[in-house]
């Protein structure tokens, strides 16, 4: 079932306030994003949603975003971040997509914003990436998210996990935990919802103005990801970036 928009307004400001470090109130321009990406939501059939491009199944909770290949061959610290935003040199994808909406897409969609899960392979000899204390969802797991990327090849549809995409820069392959991802939510801070101001939405390196990151070991490291060129379609691609509950 989909989450009534006041209740999910009321989520998005209040979480995201609570999690923010040194965090100020919500600016004006924050909560005027806000109100204008909930007028954007339309039920385009039973159960299903439009957001700005986002197509929302209350059954499934499942979330479908257009995106574009970016980059092919490259050092990353995201998967995707917005086409305007501060990280684009460092993205596989990018997308058009507001990040303001895909986080309120996913609290739409009963997702629940938490820290838990981000740094829970960290070795406790490393420095945290954050002071914060994790935060926990209301719900156990309900942070959790997998990710795949789907697009056209000819008369063939492709369907991968996103992190197909990536490889570990000394292992030179993918790292089984990188197909869990956290919803942690973006932080508000002194500038308002931060990840509509940097443009993070995926992060591979640890960010708390992103969206989404990593749970993966060694996210903490800026210098351990780069994307896996045999993998990833050509650039300019149209793709489909597809979050459901991790299992």
């Amino acid at each position: 079932m989909l989450r009534p928009l006041a209740a999910t307004v009321l989520l998005l400001s209040t979480l995201t306030h609570l999690q923010a470090q040194d965090a100020t109130a919500p600016k004006p321009d924050a909560k005027a994003q806000l109100e204008a990406a909930q007028k954007l939501v339309k039920q385009v059939s039973p159960g299903v949603y439009d957001l700005n491009g986002i197509q929302i199944t209350a059954a499934t909770r499942e979330l479908r975003i257009p995106c574009d290949i970016l980059h092919q061959k490259l050092p990353i610290e995201y998967a995707l971040c917005h086409e305007t935003g501060e990280k684009v040199h460092e993205t596989i994808l990018e997308t058009k997509v507001k990040p303001i909406q895909i986080q309120l897409a996913l609290l739409l969609a009963n997702y629940q914003p938490a820290t838990l899960g981000i740094l829970e392979k960290l070795d406790p000899k490393e420095e945290r990436p954050y002071k914060d204390k994790d935060t926990e969802p209301k719900t156990p797991g309900a942070n959790r998210l997998a990710i795949h990327v789907e697009w056209k090849d000819g008369n063939k549809t492709k369907n991968v996990p996103l992190s197909d995409f990536i490889q570990d820069v000394d292992k030179r392959k993918t790292p089984p935990d990188l197909d869990t991802w956290i919803f942690n939510g973006s932080i508000i801070d002194e500038s308002g919802f931060a990840a509509e101001q940097t443009g993070s939405i995926i992060s591979t390196y640890v960010d708390r103005a992103a969206i989404i990151n990593s749970a993966a070991k060694g996210n903490h490291r800026d210098d351990l990801w780069i994307s896996l060129p045999a993998n990833i379609p050509a650039e300019e691609t149209k793709v489909t970036l597809i979050i459901t509950p991790a299992k």
